[in-house]
């Protein structure tokens, strides 16, 4: 909804707002220019590599009507700058999720929020719950990693929690589509630079907390205290549910600023799964809570971590007052977000999908696969444009599991088509692919390299025999792996 400048910045200290300036409307707030159009107000924010006040031409060439910066404009900008504002305040990032909200009409405050965050299982579980929420026929929409919904044009988002004028946007239009639950993923990223400033959370639930984004946060401490940080989001009349079986979340609930539940398989646990049975592509399992038997749930995927991320929804579902029977039962039919766990049979051959990234999800990953008791090949997409650490450290998980399991050689690739593809550059550089045939070297892991993912289906397709299982592992590099796998595989009988 269009908005003077006066209007944003009320009372919002700031400089540079000219009194000819205050009539000007904003129809939409960015952070990227590529996005800026006429009428865009363009926010220039540092980033890890870049600033964006070096874009302010190109957002002013797109359409853009004023500026909001932390400091003057380039001398370069010349005769430009006419006729438009250019805004100064120290951190421009401070103040952007007011902005965002003003401009779209404080959308948070006519829903009813749930997020979830963790290092892994936060796309799953959000899956969980919208799944819950509607067999009981709630509207919902949802931001996850994987996709955002309840929208007029759903589409597949570039970050797992967007900045806030793109989540204020998002909020808006889910209103607009009749929704009355928002589900979202929170990442640590999210947290520690304010994108969620603003909301407060009905229900939340953090999953697990491991070693993850080191290059963003600096150290496994300041990752800590970022998901730390994500109980202050909660409502007080909400509540939390957090991972019994994981050390660093129960620490949360000491001195907890909200209600807790904690769920799991430990003893302890207020929410707790004692497991039936592990089966190839589902997990049967009794659900208990407060003490009570609740309900026998077969859940249509595997894995033990799954039944962990179902009971954190249970868990917030339960205290939005839904019906436990109708709940577990609801979840005999979910449908898994895409490329977590994703199974598929062709033939005698099982294939397994699944955007492993860091040491928790290559391991649940691979716990899955050796209760199965079957060979298998893995082709592995190194991740690109995310550091060395992160290669050298999923090299080692790999050679962990393969002095384990005994599966090498592994399939790599660098999927350089289908990267090239993405709006985001995650192309893989020359010193991540080094890192990661040396730290493969060095615990004497076999490989096999190749430059694109269809060469790499093609290799490891013909390893399998009857019986065999092709595991897909890595993050955008792998998106079409399945696909890829059932022309080749169809193509080979």
């Amino acid at each position: 909804m269009p908005i003077t400048l006066a209007e944003l910045f009320a009372g919002i200290d700031c400089h540079g707002l000219e009194t000819e300036h205050q009539a000007i409307v904003i129809r939409s707030i960015v952070t990227d220019s590529r996005q800026a159009n006429p009428g865009s107000l363009f926010v220039a924010l540092g980033g890890q590599n870049t600033h964006g006040i070096l874009f302010t031409a190109d957002a002013l060439a797109r359409g853009a009507v004023a500026i909001l910066a932390s400091e003057a404009p380039l001398n370069s900008l010349g005769t430009r700058l006419n006729h438009m504002a250019w805004i100064t305040t120290s951190h421009p990032r401070t103040i952007l999720s007011e902005l965002a909200q003003r401009l779209y009409g404080f959308p948070a405050k006519r829903l009813r929020l749930h997020g979830v965050t963790g290092t892994n299982g936060k796309t799953t579980t959000v899956y969980m719950l919208n799944h819950i929420l509607k067999s009981v026929d709630s509207s919902t929409a949802i931001w996850s990693t994987n996709s955002v919904e309840g929208i007029p044009d759903p589409f597949r988002p570039h970050m797992t929690t967007p900045d806030a004028p793109e989540l204020h946007r998002f909020l808006k239009d889910a209103i607009d589509h009749g929704a009355r639950d928002v589900i979202m993923e929170v990442s640590s990223h999210a947290l520690a630079i304010g994108r969620i400033d603003g909301l407060r959370f009905e229900t939340g639930a953090i999953t697990n907390i491991t070693p993850d984004h080191l290059d963003f946060h600096g150290s496994y401490a300041n990752y800590r205290e970022a998901k730390a940080s994500f109980m202050r989001y909660i409502s007080p009349t909400g509540f939390t549910a957090l991972n019994a079986d994981d050390g660093e979340v129960v620490k949360l609930a000491k001195n907890a600023p909200v209600s807790v539940t904690l769920f799991g398989f430990a003893e302890n646990a207020d929410v707790r799964a004692q497991i039936l049975e592990l089966g190839i592509g589902f997990s049967r399992w009794e659900w208990w809570r407060n003490g009570q038997y609740q309900a026998e749930v077969r859940l249509p995927i595997p894995g033990q971590h799954n039944i962990a991320n179902a009971l954190a929804a249970l868990s917030m579902a339960t205290h939005l007052g839904i019906d436990p029977e109708q709940a577990s039962r609801s979840l005999q039919a979910f449908v898994p977000a895409p490329r977590r766990l994703e199974t598929m049979q062709i033939g005698d051959v099982t294939i397994i999908s699944d955007v492993a990234m860091n040491r928790a999800s290559y391991d649940a990953v691979m716990q899955s696969v050796e209760l199965m008791g079957r060979p298998f090949v893995v082709v592995n997409a190194i991740r690109g444009n995310r550091g060395v650490r992160i290669n050298e450290d999923i090299a080692n998980i790999l050679a962990d599991w393969n002095d384990r399991l005994g599966f090498a050689p592994v399939v790599l690739t660098l999927s350089q088509s289908i990267l090239s593809r993405l709006t985001i550059d995650y192309r893989v550089r020359s010193e991540e692919v080094e890192a990661f045939l040396v730290a493969a070297d060095k615990r004497k892991m076999a490989l096999t390299l190749y430059d694109e993912l269809p060469d790499a289906i093609a290799k490891a397709s013909a390893r399998l025999a009857p019986g065999h299982i092709l595991l897909l592992l890595g993050t955008f590099g792998m998106d079409d792996g399945l696909d890829l796998v059932k022309s080749q595989i169809l193509r080979l009988r």
